[in-house]
């Protein structure tokens, strides 16, 4: 008796759907309460888009240096690893990188604006995939395409409109993309509390 792999690969589809439908509806809650919060962040952010560009490149900057000193307390732990100077170098790098940027936030908010542009691209890629997990346990995972095609768009603006859109656009598209994915999980945690899937 011969196992076809195809109708395996289904079986094993539709189990990984069944356990993520599973999953969003026994934790609806946390996930609307997530959306609902990424919702009001979204508006404050496109209410006062220069403060959320000025804040997200301190914020930045910080995490900058919080990386580097912790990066090089793990080199020190680990002396005389192979790249150990080479671990160093970063760390500081990172530090002093992290003290320009709080310095001068707004020289480093051009900086941010790639960062950004970067993490929108993934953002969209990752949502793209998730609204296709949740296609068989909501009808409204069209919402969360949209967020992934907005968020794709959004990184394209911020590449080719630099270096002039740096100042307001970080702050403006970040506001953006949070609403649009606070929209997105929030209905669909709604979505999910009123369709469980069956039990096996």
């Amino acid at each position: 008796m011969t196992i076809d792999p195809d109708k395996v690969d289904v079986a094993a589809t539709r189990e990984m759907q069944r356990k993520v439908q599973r999953h969003l509806h026994d934790h609806w809650k946390s996930y609307a309460f997530q959306g609902g919060l990424m919702i009001v962040v979204g508006i404050l952010a496109i209410l006062a888009p220069f403060v959320a560009t000025l804040a997200s490149t301190l914020f930045f900057g910080w995490l900058l240096i919080f990386g580097g000193i912790v990066g090089a307390i793990s080199a020190f732990r680990a002396n005389g690893a192979p790249g150990f100077f080479s671990s160093i170098l970063l760390a500081i790098l990172a530090v002093v990188l992290g003290a320009v940027i709080i310095y001068d936030p707004l020289a480093g908010a051009v900086t941010l604006t790639w960062a950004l542009a970067a993490f929108f691209l993934l953002s969209g890629i990752f949502n793209l995939s998730i609204a296709s997990a949740l296609r068989a346990s909501t009808g409204r995972f069209w919402l969360i395409v949209i967020s992934g095609v907005v968020d794709i768009v959004l990184a394209a603006y911020l590449i080719f409109g630099l270096p002039g859109t740096a100042v307001w656009a970080v702050g403006l598209f970040l506001g953006i993309s949070f609403l649009t994915s606070g929209f997105g999980l929030l209905f669909s945690a709604l979505d999910a509390r009123n369709n469980p899937p069956p039990r096996l």
